[in-house]
């Protein structure tokens, strides 16, 4: 039922990377699941993804995007996302946040 809301970015037939975008109450989306195969990165297909989730956001009418991360932060960060908490995720994510994960939380108006 969620693969509607996934985006993906192909060459040649071949998957190269996915993203999704998740809304919750009052503007917010999450940006979910982005990953771009370890050979591809570097070529723009992170940036496209992200671009994609961003105008898909804004079509929607989310104004902020957030994203859970273990090991990008730096890439987000690049971005224009900003570090936040747990206590910044709409009611609802904070309900099922992972603390054994350890995510970062970041943010980012569109």
């Amino acid at each position: 039922r969620d693969i509607a809301r996934f985006s993906v970015i192909e060459h040649d037939k071949v998957l190269f990377g996915c993203a999704a975008l998740f809304p919750f109450p009052n503007g917010v989306g999450e940006l979910a699941c982005l990953v771009v195969d370890p050979n591809s990165q570097g070529s723009g297909d992170g940036e496209r993804l992200l671009k994609r989730i961003e105008a898909r956001a804004k079509q929607e009418g989310i104004n902020t995007l957030f994203v859970l991360t273990t090991r990008t932060e730096h890439w987000f960060l690049k971005r224009g996302f900003v570090r936040a908490t747990v206590d910044d995720l709409p009611e609802e994510r904070k309900q099922i946040y992972n603390w054994d994960r350890k995510s970062m939380v970041l943010t980012k108006r569109i």
